[in-house]
This record gives structure tokens, C-alpha cells and sequence, in this order.
């Protein structure tokens, strides 16, 4: 649960004469770092050494001592998409409260709270192609949890694509969270690795900046013997398409480690375990689910993101 409030916050005073521990964004980064991220890593640092204590509610009193480099808005995005992050990743902390001095900031941070809905980006296997929509495992997920997801796969897509719809599809949506689905067709399509780091890099940035906590996803197998079936092409093309893809999902995993995000496995769920490709009874043509298909990836959504989501359900006065 995260909440707003307005609150006095020079008591903040008294609590450093008595020795607790108060943190200043202005401690945190290196010297270079920009008033934004020390923001993002205060806060991080916040909720770690919470938990760190056993503590299972969290007040954060935003004093915002840099008004003319940072607006209440800016704050709200940066701060409330953190913590999110943060607990996306599995935490005892079961509340977080913002406490903020003034109407304004507290309505900042009310807008950005309050959001609830989940924006699915991504290609064909998040549109649920061949028949759309009602097929995909992001309709699967929707109808389980009650929660708003949206789907924007659009089929054929590459993740640069996909970045340059971001701000129609995703940030104008103001979502709590992104799923970002992508790499397949750049595998595909042989695009470099480098510039599918560079394109997923910059999604993870645009979301943060737009207040969006990002949720990457561990693309889906292959299954080369049905590809071929499927598909005119080689051997050797299917191979490299399949190793291709294969690195994109080690870096997908290493980068999410790096930069602390949680990942949604679609890879385990639909593999064969002895052959280490796609299981072709899921699949419909080497790469595609099959309506099963799509209901397993749900449901294995389903599992993944339990107790891993965090909203508002009103302002607290």
C-alpha cells in the first residue's frame, strides 16, 4: 500500500537532535550524479534500510529543499516509481507513507499514487496473435487479478519500435507499472544486440522519468524443428535466430539484476526440458502460443506478480 499525507514535517528536526537516522538526497551518488538521481537512490536507500530494521510500514517525510531544480511533480514521479520498484521486487514492507508539508505536494504525490493501471508493451506474443486480444495472456492476467492491464502489442514490432510509440502508448496512459515485452523481432530481423541493450535501456529511463515503474520480460522459447515447419527458411537462419534471442534474454536477465527491476519469466513455462526449445505442444508455429499457450504464460504471470504489485487505494487525509 502507498499513501500521501500532509503532515508538519519540521518534527523531522527533533528526530535528527535525537540521533536517528536522516537521509539527504544531496549524500547519495557520485559527485556528478544529478539532483534526479541522488532522488531516486535516497529513496531506494530508504526503503532498504527499513526493511533492514523489520519494519513493516515506512513514513517518508519529503522535504524538498531544491524547489527551483525539482517541482513537487517531478519529485512525486521519481520518488513514488522507486518505491514501487523497490517493492516490486518482494518486500516485507507492507505500507509506505509519503508525508508532504503542503497541498501542493501532496496532490503531486496523490496523482502519481493513485494510479492502478498496468500497460502491456510489447509484439505479436502480448497482442495474442493469431486471433488478438481476447486470446492473450495479458487478457488471462486481467480477468484473474481484476486488476486494469492494457494491452499494446502490436505484431511484427521491434523493441525500437516499440520505444518510439512509448509516449502514446504507455506515458499518456499515466500507468503505475510497465510490462515490457519485447525481442523476438529483433532476433528476428538480426538486429545488434548493442541496439536492443540501447532500445530497452532508454524504455526503462522513459518509464521512471514518466513516474512508471518498468517490469521486463524474459522473451518466450523457440522451436526451430516447427519453425522450419512453418516458415520458409534454413537450418542455420532458424539457429541464429535462436541464439540471437537467447542473448537477448541473458542480457534482459543480467541488466534486470544490475538494475534492480523484477523480471517475468516467459521462457520456463512453454519449454521443453529436454530438448531446451519451445514445448510444440504450446506452440503454434515455433514461436506463437497456442491458445494454451497464452492461458499457461497468464497463468504463470499470475503467479509471478503475486504480492509484487503495490497501489493506492485513496489519499489519506
Amino acid at each position: 500500500m502507498i499513501n500521501v499525507v500532509q503532515l508538519d514535517t519540521s518534527l523531522l528536526g527533533l528526530q535528527e537532535r535525537k540521533g536517528e537516522q536522516v537521509m539527504h538526497a544531496e549524500d547519495f551518488g557520485p559527485p556528478e550524479a544529478s539532483c534526479e538521481h541522488r532522488i531516486r537512490i535516497v529513496t531506494g536507500e530508504t526503503c532498504r534500510v527499513a526493511e533492514a530494521r523489520g519494519l513493516k510500514s515506512l513514513l517518508i517525510p519529503v522535504i524538498n529543499a531544491r524547489a527551483e531544480q525539482i517541482s513537487p511533480e517531478a519529485a512525486a514521479r521519481l520518488m513514488v516509481s522507486e518505491v514501487r520498484r523497490y517493492l516490486s521486487l518482494g518486500s516485507d514492507i507492507e505500507e509506505v507513507t509519503f508525508a508532504l508539508p503542503d497541498e501542493k505536494g501532496v496532490e503531486a504525490f496523490r496523482r502519481v499514487a493513485v494510479r492502478q493501471k498496468i500497460v502491456c508493451l510489447g509484439d505479436s506474443i502480448t497482442y495474442g496473435y493469431p486471433d488478438g486480444p481476447p486470446c492473450s495472456w495479458v487478457t488471462v492476467v486481467a480477468a484473474a487479478t481484476g486488476y486494469p492491464f492494457i494491452n499494446r502489442g502490436i505484431s511484427g514490432e521491434t523493441t525500437g519500435q516499440m520505444l518510439a510509440r512509448f509516449e502514446r502508448d504507455v506515458a499518456a496512459e499515466e500507468p503505475a507499472y510497465v510490462i515490457f515485452a519485447g525481442g523476438h523481432n529483433d532476433g528476428w530481423m538480426g538486429i545488434s544486440l548493442a541496439e536492443v541493450q540501447e532500445n530497452i535501456i532508454a524504455v526503462v529511463n522513459r518509464a521512471f522519468a514518466n513516474g512508471i515503474c518498468p517490469i521486463l520480460v524474459l522473451p518466450s522459447p523457440l522451436n526451430i524443428r516447427q519453425m522450419l515447419q512453418c516458415y520458409e527458411g534454413t537450418q542455420e537462419e532458424a539457429r541464429r535466430y535462436f541464439t540471437r534471442l537467447e542473448q537477448i534474454r541473458q542480457w534482459i536477465r543480467q541488466y534486470a539484476g544490475e538494475r534492480g527491476l523484477l523480471t517475468l519469466d516467459f521462457h520456463t513455462p512453454l519449454l521443453d526440458g529436454n530438448s531446451g526449445q519451445g514445448d510444440p505442444r504450446y506452440l503454434l508455429d515455433g514461436g506463437h502460443p497456442t491458445h494454451q499457450g497464452y492461458r499457461i504464460l497468464g497463468e504463470a504471470v499470475i503467479k509471478q506478480l503475486a504480492g509484487r504489485l503495490h497501489f493506492s487505494n485513496a489519499l489519506m487525509e
